[in-house]
């Protein structure tokens, strides 16, 4: 694919005036109810998953490989709204939504081979219950964002929830989708979590966490390289495509997109003392557990963080 023009004017962009379905950004996610956990995968699953999902053509400048086996469940419920002039004046979207993580080495090809060059979380799944958030995810990023129903907890505290999905259990060309369980988070044992108003304590733990099954093929170096970055401000990546409306098995826009993701405000957050158990159905339509490299149908959680956040996620760029 040719290398884009840095010194072309792109066209304006063509909306009705009012941003909808897909604002301007940068965007906004306030109020956000944040809890994340962690899970143990198999690295060759997420490495099979990077390289069908984003190092899909040698012309990208990196080549993006799992840091670790550890894969994280994220569930936010927030208010969503754009940073642009225009766009702001609208309003606030409530949005909920259910997603994957998967923290990357970005791999910079050289003479000597591939080094690190900076970190990025990859979002392989991120189900969301509103269609405007899933027109924008696509379209200006690459998110793979799909449909999905929840049951949502009243406290994040307590953050037990379901994901329902309109789906398949098995191909067929009569089979006809219909709505089906697609996970479910519960809590193992009660117990009430910890309380802080400290962000880095928390993200102490979370790159604690992360450091355990840290690889150690990728060259000597890297737990170095990954301490020097794992709390900065790590990006997003995305392979950004849209289907040829001629040949619909070949892509008329493929490109690798970061963008920042940036907490602006923390209110408050903690830890959860005891683990969760996640429970994916198996469909055909959403093999997220074979996908993601988890050995059965029920998960326990090595970690689990919540937090009450402000948070902004920036204009993205081709990498």
């Amino acid at each position: 694919m040719p290398t884009p023009d840095a010194t072309r004017t792109p066209p304006d962009y063509a909306d009705n005036g009012a941003g909808f379905p897909v604002f301007r950004g940068p965007y906004l996610q306030k109020d956000a109810r944040l809890a994340a956990f962690f899970f143990n995968a198999d690295t060759e699953r997420l490495t099979t998953l990077c390289n069908q999902t984003l190092n899909v053509s040698k012309s990208f400048e990196y080549k993006y490989v799992p840091m670790t086996s550890n894969l994280m469940l994220v569930f936010a419920d927030m208010l969503v709204s754009s940073r642009d002039e225009r766009d702001a004046q609208v309003g606030l979207i409530p949005e909920t939504e259910v997603s994957f993580w998967v923290l990357t080495v970005a791999m910079q090809k050289t003479r000597g081979g591939y080094m690190p060059h900076h970190l990025a979380w990859f979002l392989p799944y991120l189900f969301v219950d509103e269609g405007n958030a899933i027109a924008t995810g696509r379209e200006v990023f690459g998110f793979n964002k799909l449909a999905a129903q929840f049951q949502k907890p009243e406290k994040i505290q307590s953050p037990e929830f379901t994901a329902d999905v309109v789906g398949l259990k098995e191909f067929g060309a009569d089979f006809i989708a219909q709505r089906e369980r697609l996970l479910e988070l519960r809590a193992s044992s009660s117990s009430d979590p910890t309380r802080s108003s400290d962000l880095d304590s928390i993200k102490n733990v979370m790159a604690a966490e992360l450091f355990k099954n840290i690889r150690t093929n990728l060259g000597g170096g890297l737990v170095e390289f990954a301490s020097r970055f794992i709390n900065d401000q790590v990006p997003l990546v995305f392979l950004k495509q849209f289907r040829d409306a001629q040949n619909t098995r070949k892509a008329c826009y493929q490109r690798l997109i970061e963008a920042p993701l940036k907490v602006e405000t923390f209110f408050e957050g903690g830890i959860f003392l005891k683990p969760y158990t996640l429970n994916i159905t198996s469909l055909a339509s959403h093999p997220l557990a074979q996908n993601l490299g988890l050995k059965g149908a029920e998960q326990r959680s090595t970690l689990g963080m919540w937090m009450q956040v402000d948070f902004v996620l920036g204009n993205g760029v081709e990498v």
